[in-house]
């Protein structure tokens, strides 16, 4: 019988440590060709609320080292409202206030469901877990200084993996609204045993740092290339917020993965959205050459090089989530949940037929 595995439960089953080993694995394996993926497939369509856009989210991948097939599934309401001078991307929640994400775990020898794993916290520990693996082959290796742009859950993902390779000591934040980058730098300071202080405007996170994280839900540049230091390691977990010139003054870019580019989600929007979106100056098309950068598994395996000194700027462009980053955590947490005795069992037995 499969099992379902709630949020609750994977935060116990899979922590920032297991998730860095996890994702180093799997981009191994999607850069030596025994893994394989699909990229998030977005299809929207506009709903009877003026603004408010439904979406299906899907994506998949295999990765047999965790002996799972993974698919993640995100049905969602968005908005895109202009807060000020820039476009943010907002999740609505639903009828209930919440929200509804899942992924499915099939067993890689038998196709049989093995679980149903909710998707938030899965989802904050594969950023944690990419950006840690990141950081590890990029980052100066005394960086200790972090400045951090956004102040949501996956900032929180973002500095949690990179803790795991980094020894952190202090860290600015800055966010539009003053509570939250307030919270946000209390909360670390407790949880990762670090100096941190909220900030009053974005530029000065970027100056006396080592490593600057940039981590927002707007679909317009908020970090640009003017505040480049020598010696910094970038990170952003889109690619969107980051100006173009940003990816011609580093020294050294690499991609999670080149086939996702930065934007290829709103590629999937009817002509309504773009419309709408288009009139608000969000980017569609960028000039960047995708193709000239390497990915993150080519890094890891060694076809592609790490940082090679401490003068060179380089930037992780988390361009693109992909299917099997789930699969594998996915399989991960079901195969320790499995040891431990975690999760509710439930029966599909009704669901399967005598004929395909």
């Amino acid at each position: 019988m499969p099992i379902l595995l709630t949020n609750e439960d994977v935060k116990k089953l899979i922590t920032p440590q297991t998730a860095v080993e996890v994702m180093k694995e799997t981009y191994r394996s999607m850069a030596e060709g025994t893994g394989v993926t699909r990229t998030r497939s977005q299809t929207f369509g506009e709903t009877s609320k003026e603004g408010t856009f439904v979406e299906l989210r899907t994506s998949d991948g295999i990765i047999p080292a965790f002996r799972a097939v993974g698919m993640r599934i995100l049905p969602d309401l968005h908005s895109w409202p202009k807060i000020g001078d820039t476009v943010r991307h907002d999740k609505v929640p639903k009828a209930n206030k919440k929200f509804l994400a899942f992924n499915l775990i099939f067993d890689l020898d038998t196709a049989d469901l093995q679980a149903v794993v909710q998707d938030a916290h899965l989802q904050q520990m594969r950023i944690a877990g990419t950006h840690g693996v990141a950081a590890d082959y990029l980052a100066p290796k005394d960086a200790s200084r972090v400045g951090v742009l956004g102040s949501g859950r996956m900032a929180r993902g973002v500095l949690e993996g990179i803790s795991v390779v980094r020894r952190l000591k202090s860290l600015k934040v800055f966010s539009p609204t003053k509570e939250n980058r307030e919270k946000f730098a209390a909360d670390v300071t407790r949880q990762l045993e670090l100096s941190a202080k909220a900030v009053d405007n974005p530029e000065s996170v970027t100056k006396d740092v080592d490593i600057v994280i940039v981590c927002t839900d707007t679909i317009e540049p908020v970090f640009f290339s003017t505040w480049l230091t020598p010696s910094v390691h970038l990170q952003s977990i889109s690619g969107r917020d980051i100006d173009d010139d940003t990816f011609a003054r580093c020294d050294y870019t690499v991609l999670s993965m080149r086939e996702g580019k930065c934007n290829e989600g709103l590629n999937f929007a009817p002509p309504v959205l773009r419309e709408k979106l288009e009139a608000r100056s969000a980017p569609f098309k960028r000039p960047i050459q995708w193709e000239k950068y390497p990915e993150l598994g080519e890094v890891i395996l060694g076809t592609a090089r790490k940082r090679i000194n401490d003068e060179g700027i380089t930037f992780f462009c988390n361009n693109v989530g992909f299917g099997a980053q789930f699969a594998a955590l996915g399989g991960k947490a079901v195969a320790l949940a499995q040891e431990r005795g975690i999760g509710k069992l439930f029966s599909i037995d009704d669901w399967y037929a005598d004929v395909r």
